[in-house]
């Protein structure tokens, strides 16, 4: 299942074009990307699983391309996948047409009323809350809580900053920082080209997660800044007679893990090394 989440060649990052979020994806070699995502979910993995079971429900919100529906398959027997951008759900729709245990819906806002009281067991939530509004925040993380089982979970994988939030969006002239009410307005009415990007405070996203009833199971801090990370160890083959593309991805993963477990043994100094953070949370 790894190969089939570290496969990204047939997948496109949404805002591609969006100079400041590609700008940090290009930023990176493609397989050292993948592969920081790949522990994250292995992770995940061993926390919410015991040993040859499976969750019941995931859903899978801003689902896109349905690139890490494969992913919620591996942990759940069925998946909810969910998105605002009916194009893209249909080219997900029509990528995974001959798998039963997927069901697309197609939601508008932060609404998930179609959704019964705690009927889901996972909730992916990747990369969406940097791009909605504060208002919309908050009432997702209420539906979230509404419609996870007791004792459900749900990872939020999300952009941080250092200290206090910024509101970043692209500009003729470049990267340009804003204020929230600037940046309330363009989550309203985004334009092509202009994705607003807010970077949170880790310590208020907690407290604001607590605040809805999660606990925190764990945080990494993931997609190490390339000046920080060694590359050398990760891409280089062990040996002149080796070759790279067939190595074990599980072994690649491993590395990855012991690479990042020393970088998050000082909080800070990870929040300083890396442009994402991992939030695995349970509901209270």
């Amino acid at each position: 299942m790894l190969n089939t989440i570290m496969n990204s060649s047939n997948y496109t990052y949404p805002d591609r074009n969006e100079r400041l979020t590609s700008r940090l994806i290009q930023s990176y070699k493609e397989t050292r990307w993948n592969l920081e995502e790949a522990y994250v979910f292995k992770k995940v993995k061993n926390t919410v699983l015991k040993e040859n079971e499976k969750l019941t429900v995931s859903l899978d919100v801003g689902t896109g391309l349905g690139r890490l529906i494969p992913f919620l398959l591996s942990i759940s027997t069925k998946v909810i996948a969910i998105d605002a951008d009916l194009w893209r759900l249909r080219r997900a729709m029509e990528f995974f047409e001959n798998e039963p245990n997927i069901f697309f819906l197609w939601t508008k806002g932060s609404r998930l009323d179609p959704l019964p009281p705690e009927c889901v067991d996972f909730i992916n939530y990747s990369h969406v809350a940097q791009h909605v509004s504060h208002y919309e925040l908050l009432e997702t993380l209420g539906e979230f809580y509404r419609i996870l089982r007791d004792d459900g979970w749900l990872l939020l994988l999300t952009t941080h900053s250092e200290g206090k939030e910024w509101f970043l969006v692209s500009t003729e002239n470049g990267i340009k920082e804003i204020k929230r009410n600037e940046y309330e307005k363009l989550t309203r009415n985004s334009q092509p080209g202009k994705l607003p990007v807010r970077k949170f405070d880790v310590d208020y996203l907690e407290a604001l997660l607590r605040d809805f009833g999660f606990k925190i199971e764990w945080k990494i801090y993931y997609h190490i800044k390339p000046e920080f990370a060694p590359r050398d160890e990760i891409e280089k083959p062990k040996s002149f007679n080796e070759n790279p593309s067939k190595r074990d991805p599980e072994q690649w993963v491993e590395e990855i893990i012991e690479t990042l477990k020393s970088i998050n043994s000082n909080e800070m100094d990870a929040r300083r090394k890396a442009l994402d953070v991992a939030l695995l949370l349970r509901k209270g």
